[in-house]
């Protein structure tokens, strides 16, 4: 048979992070709803139980319910707003404190998982340059299995989040659908099925070092080639272990639990004193005063797991999608012509001009594109390739080549 690299082209994936023109205005963007928390805070049981019980207790004194002189903030029952600050500061200092370090759990999540596709590229140019053609089955298998393995750390990750066990019918699915979409082989499944779910992106990583090896022996590279791919390869895995450690080790439980209960204190102490006034614009100061405190916390919460479904979320299916693209297109790829077409362009070179700067390049290709957008002339397409012609299932690309085993 044939080895066949999966390369997957176009994915219906939500773009990361709700994309905003800061530009909009205050108003707008205030009012916007779309890519927010507002809707997951409204949402949220919280939040109505303490509007209700604002409103019970601003209704009540209104209407003559509660004595105001009982409600006093010298009387037994009175709340001074002195009390409700210390609550309200210290509340704040938390939350401030516990957003700032899943934001900071965000970045790191981020930058490691983009180093990662960095290095893949790194590792995939590497394997072009010093094994290329003399042994590109090597090649090939070797970049499908270091694909197989970024595959396998995102399940990883998502077995880490839903607490998943190691082994059962999540990860034997999951290898279903890897041999459906011709990144594993039936015989490498039932060999990756039987070890531990934690264990199989370096089980795969392993896999494309051997095969890097016997190519890069088999094109008798330079002798630091072999030391240069395995450190590539060893820091896609120090990546995805920072990206295991990190989730397993979320903010500690008992200051999660601290932070909520001084919100819900400090949230309680809101709706009872803002409810002592005859005010009208209570209700309104208590709304969005609350959705804050929530919306921070709901906010915080996402930001500390983006490997999920959320706003905030990283589209990692597109990520990868187009890491495998790039992938394929740095080892398949090929100069128009060939050997003949290369040697034509080196004999066509000529020095190129000194005089860029004047040039404006940049700006006058953007004016020739926008001309062409208002005129509305379609780009061109790429040779053999037809416009229009992407259906839902096809969504992957073959590429083809070397014996298989």
């Amino acid at each position: 048979g044939n080895h066949t690299l999966v390369a997957f082209s176009h994915l219906a994936a939500r773009a990361m992070t709700f994309h905003y023109d800061s530009d909009r205005g205050l108003l707008l963007t205030a009012l916007s709803l779309h890519g927010t928390v507002i809707p997951k805070v409204l949402q949220s049981r919280a939040f109505w139980v303490f509007f209700c019980f604002h409103m019970i207790v601003w209704l009540s004194f209104r209407f003559g319910l509660m004595g105001k002189r009982e409600l006093d903030p010298a009387a037994d029952f009175g709340l001074d707003w002195k009390f409700v600050g210390v609550i309200t500061s210290i509340t704040t200092f938390f939350e401030v404190f516990y957003s700032q370090q899943c934001y900071g759990r965000y970045q790191t999540l981020y930058k490691t998982f983009r180093g990662m596709i960095e290095d893949s590229f790194a590792f995939a140019y590497l394997m072009r340059v010093h094994v290329g053609e003399k042994s590109q089955s090597s090649v090939r298998l070797s970049i499908r299995y270091m694909i197989l393995s970024m595959f396998l750390q995102v399940f990883e990750m998502k077995s880490v989040e839903s607490g998943e066990d190691a082994i059962g019918h999540a990860g034997d699915n999951e290898l279903a659908g890897l041999v459906k979409f011709g990144l594993l082989k039936p015989r490498e499944r039932d060999a990756m099925a039987q070890v531990h779910r934690k264990h199989r992106a370096i089980t795969a990583l392993n896999w494309s070092a051997s095969f890097a090896l016997v190519g890069a022996a088999e094109s008798k590279g330079p002798n630091n080639i072999y030391g240069t791919l395995s450190q590539k390869l060893f820091l896609i895995r120090s990546g995805q272990q920072v990206i295991i450690d990190t989730l397993s080790l979320p903010v500690p439980f008992q200051y999660f639990h601290l932070l909520t209960t001084m919100i819900c204190a400090n949230l309680g102490l809101w709706a009872f004193s803002m409810g002592l006034t005859d005010s009208i614009f209570a209700p309104v100061v208590f709304f969005f005063a609350s959705l804050i405190f929530i919306g921070m916390m709901e906010l915080s919460s996402d930001l500390s797991d983006p490997f999920g479904d959320d706003e905030v979320d990283f589209p990692v299916d597109a990520w990868l999608a187009d890491c495998v693209e790039s992938l394929v297109e740095i080892i398949e790829g090929s100069y128009p012509g060939g050997t003949d077409g290369m040697n034509l362009a080196a004999a066509e070179e000529v020095a190129m001009p000194r005089e860029y700067r004047e040039m404006h390049i940049f700006r006058e290709v953007t004016a020739l594109v926008q001309q062409a957008v208002d005129a509305g002339t379609p780009p061109p397409s790429p040779p053999g390739r037809k416009r229009g012609n992407t259906s839902s299932d096809s969504r992957l690309m073959l590429l083809e080549g070397g014996e298989g085993g």
